[in-house]
């Protein structure tokens, strides 16, 4: 056995995953597939705020929810978060978690009702800006 520091073709990671999902099956982990949704506000034909992420069986991960900086704080980013939620709940998700990190983003969290399960502390090496994950319940 050799042990090497080298990239991972793309062919070996699909035999990887796929051996992965081979172990999740011998365990009855029932089999998901991975689902995209997004909502992208325009105005005047340019982006001016996107939410987006994917499933993971009955969750989902918000990968992004972007705001340009013109339309910060006049309720857009809400109103993406809400209209996004409704369509995950019509699609059956029953639950949500992000990550997300600063000062302003919790708070903006914790109002639309999201709830903390785990904090990385100075994650960034500056005293008090962590990376925090949330999670919301949709049912």
């Amino acid at each position: 056995m050799e042990i090497y520091d080298r990239i991972v073709t793309d062919d070996e990671f699909k035999n990887i995953y796929d051996d992965f999902k081979k172990i999740e099956i011998q365990n009855g982990i029932p089999q998901a597939e991975e689902k995209r949704y997004r909502l992208v506000a325009e105005e005047n034909g340019n982006l001016i705020g996107v939410a987006e992420g994917y499933t993971n069986h009955k969750w989902f991960v918000l990968a992004t929810l972007w705001v340009h900086e013109d339309y910060r704080r006049q309720g857009l980013g809400t109103k993406l978060l809400v209209m996004f939620e409704d369509k995950l709940k019509a699609a059956g998700i029953e639950h949500i978690y992000l990550w997300t990190s600063g000062c302003i983003n919790p708070k903006f969290y914790e109002k639309q009702g999201y709830k903390v399960f785990t904090i990385l502390e100075n994650l960034y090496e500056l005293e008090g800006y962590h990376y925090i994950g949330y999670r919301k319940d949709l049912i």
